[in-house]
């Protein structure tokens, strides 16, 4: 009987009597006065195929360590123990077998793996890292959003707690964001697809992409793809950021028949040191916010300005029929938003004042009417 030996719902798996008998090779053996014995052995190679069939199941990757940079110690404090990754070790496996089906004793051998260590395990340090200050932040508001919505915020921001980003590695918010659905923790709000706000799940996870930007913006990090919402959210202009700091973000659902392009948020830690990113909520202020701990390499990031021009009044309001509602009774679900072509200039300095790079951020937002849902038959369905 074998068993993976590590708490894995799968196995056990057993080689039957009959099996083994199948593979035994007998034969006799003369020595020099030409006694005859016998010879057993059995040819566990047999094994092999399936073994290699059931490796595939058996992979698992490593998991890196997280961490939150102490202040106080300039030390890292482990926030989640890293994970070996492993992947079968089939020969060593069938040696295991070879030697417990000669075994009179015990007949239980644990499956062999060959293990891959994380790249960030529970004894990094800091020092090794290059990670010695706070280099920038984020923040968002999320003030007036639905439960459902800050129930989002709060798991989405969580998937980012701890995490290391090597340098010349690129940050993909979808990569880390992981799966946006009901089975991972998700619920059902207001989301924005295309140039329509609709139910589905996962609303609220754009506060968190955003924050992430501008932790970005502000750290001097080449942003590599950023996209503008469809529209001007009024959330994400909150606490004086202003238009044009908004980063969108979607993951199709393919299996679902959706056919809008994914849309991600990524940057480059295009710096010789490694940077931690910590994220935390701030209920009493309902605020989000990401930290990123690294070393500045000597670059000052200042934001010029914000031009907004092309301003268009914000469209007619729809009136959208919902079955849950009664006679007179209305439910707000979008705000009207004018539109408009922004753009916000970043400037990044060296320690001597002097420009080493200029970019801009260009966001087009369509004209946007506020959406009111109303029960069916409401006169005003009409217009």
């Amino acid at each position: 009987t074998a068993t993976a030996a590590d708490g894995s719902a799968l196995g056990p798996w057993t080689a039957t009597v009959a099996q083994i008998q199948n593979l035994l090779r007998i034969d006799t053996v003369a020595d020099a006065n030409g006694l005859l014995t016998y010879d057993v052995e059995v040819d566990v190679a047999a094994f092999r195929p399936y073994l290699e069939e059931l490796a595939r199941g058996l992979i698992s990757q490593p998991q890196d360590a997280r961490y939150h940079f102490n202040v106080s110690t300039g030390q890292l404090d482990v926030i989640r123990s890293g994970v070996n990754g492993r992947t079968l070790d089939v020969d060593g496996t069938l040696q295991r077998l070879h030697d417990a089906i000669f075994s009179s004793g015990n007949r239980t051998i644990s499956l062999a793996f060959h293990e891959e260590a994380p790249r960030y395990g529970n004894n990094t340090t800091a020092a090794e890292l290059g990670i010695t200050q706070l280099v920038s932040t984020g923040q968002s508001y999320y003030t007036g959003s639905s439960r459902a919505r800050i129930e989002n915020i709060i798991l989405a921001a969580s998937r980012f707690d701890g995490l290391v980003i090597a340098p010349g590695e690129l940050f993909s918010f979808n990569r880390y964001v992981g799966d946006i659905s009901p089975e991972s923790g998700f619920v059902e709000g207001f989301v924005i697809v295309g140039d329509r706000t609709v139910r589905g799940v996962g609303g609220g996870v754009c506060q968190v992409s955003t924050t992430a930007f501008r932790a970005a913006f502000y750290g001097g990090y080449q942003i590599e793809e950023r996209h503008a919402h469809g529209y001007r959210v009024g959330y994400y202009e909150i606490g004086g950021e202003g238009v044009g700091m908004d980063a969108a973000i979607y993951i199709p659902d393919r299996a679902a028949g959706e056919t809008y392009g994914e849309l991600d948020f990524t940057f480059r830690n295009d710096t010789p040191y490694h940077l931690l990113i910590e994220t935390q909520i701030y209920p009493g202020s309902n605020m989000v916010e990401f930290r990123f701990y690294s070393t500045n390499p000597g670059r000052q990031v200042v934001k010029a300005g914000t031009e907004v021009s092309e301003v268009q009044p914000p469209a007619a309001t729809q009136y959208v029929a919902n079955s849950d509602l009664g006679a007179g009774q209305e439910l707000q679900v979008d705000w009207a938003a004018e539109g408009s072509y922004v753009q916000v200039t970043r400037i990044i300095n060296d320690p001597s004042g002097n420009e080493i790079d200029r970019y801009i951020f260009a966001s087009r937002y369509q004209p946007w009417g506020a959406v009111i849902q109303v029960a069916p038959g409401d006169s005003r369905l009409s217009s």
